[in-house]
């Protein structure tokens, strides 16, 4: 005896969130031409739509009686789902507008502490002041933490004075560069000098960087004349600890000139070095990620103050 073969199944195919948000019109509206208004169509346009979704069905959602429609017991248990879905796609849609104004609502920043004492605070007060609403989480970090901080997705993007090794999982781009300045305690006997080099510096307390360092390395470019290397008497790590002991008169110190405020340094004068020695600023994010609108516009943002301040 032969198996019969079981019953064909009468599949349900699916309805799309258009079609979704015409079942709910009507049964909120309660008629088709209601329904049209309530969603800016045609009444046709609802019948056509509703036929649609009956085909797809398989069954009757309305009665049609004298003009009117009467929901089915079958639309009144599907108008109980309708609700968080429609709720759903209105959060998603203001999850939307929000990215397009302020992103996600927050932003995550680090950079080479040489930068956190004017040009990122700086950045981060302009940024704020177009962006209220917007969280910013901002933190310097040395250089050899700098970059697993970003390589490890804790920070939406990285301001630098060096640009990381070839190979690297992340991805730089120069949107910057200023000049080295010797910054020398008010009243020094250098003050007076318009400019200096390194020979000029023998003989004065010299704050210098250890040679592992971004500016360490950087700096050594000058730091050597006939006369040989000029070591440091005093070794630090970034440009604010080499600002505040120059502010306390303990010696002198070459410095980046984002690294202090344009307006005046207090109790330290700036001053220009021979040979002129530049350095670069650098935008680093991860390779692999593509940037944020909300990080783009505070790139926008600092790449703004970076040109328009003078020297």
């Amino acid at each position: 005896m032969v198996a019969s073969a079981p019953p064909r199944s009468h599949a349900v195919a699916p309805l799309n969130l258009r079609q979704i948000e015409v079942f709910h019109a009507i049964m909120v509206a309660g008629s088709l031409s209601e329904a049209g208004r309530m969603l800016c169509v045609s009444q046709p346009a609802i019948s056509r739509v509703l036929a649609t979704i009956e085909a797809r069905m398989r069954f009757t959602l309305f009665d049609r009686e004298r003009g009117r429609l009467r929901p089915t017991p079958e639309a009144h248990r599907l108008f109980a789902e309708v609700r968080p879905i429609l709720d759903g796609v209105s959060r998603f849609n203001a999850v939307a507008a929000s990215l397009a104004e302020h992103g996600d609502g927050k932003l995550s920043i680090v950079s080479s502490p040489s930068y956190s004492e004017w040009l990122m605070p700086r950045a981060i007060q302009r940024f704020r002041h177009r962006h209220p609403s917007v969280r910013v989480h901002y933190r310097p970090l040395p250089f050899d933490a700098l970059l697993p901080f970003v390589e490890q997705g804790h920070a939406d993007l990285c301001i630098a004075s060096m640009a990381p090794p070839e190979g690297s999982q992340l991805r730089a781009r120069e949107i910057g560069e200023g000049n080295i300045m010797c910054a020398i305690p008010r009243g020094h006997a250098l003050s007076d000098c318009d400019e200096l080099t390194v020979d000029d510096l023998r003989g004065s307390t010299f704050i210098g960087y250890g040679g592992d360092t971004p500016f360490g390395r950087l700096s050594a470019q000058f730091l050597t004349s006939e006369r040989g290397t000029l070591a440091p008497d005093i070794e630090i790590r970034s440009t604010p600890e080499a600002m505040a002991l120059v502010r306390e008169g303990v010696g002198v110190a070459l410095m980046e000139s984002f690294g202090h405020t344009p307006d005046g340094a207090g109790d330290i004068v700036l001053k220009p070095i021979r040979p002129v020695l530049t350095h670069k600023i650098y935008l680093i994010h991860a390779r692999q990620q593509a940037m944020s609108t909300l990080a783009k516009g505070f790139v926008a943002t600092l790449t703004h103050l970076l040109e328009r301040r003078p020297g």
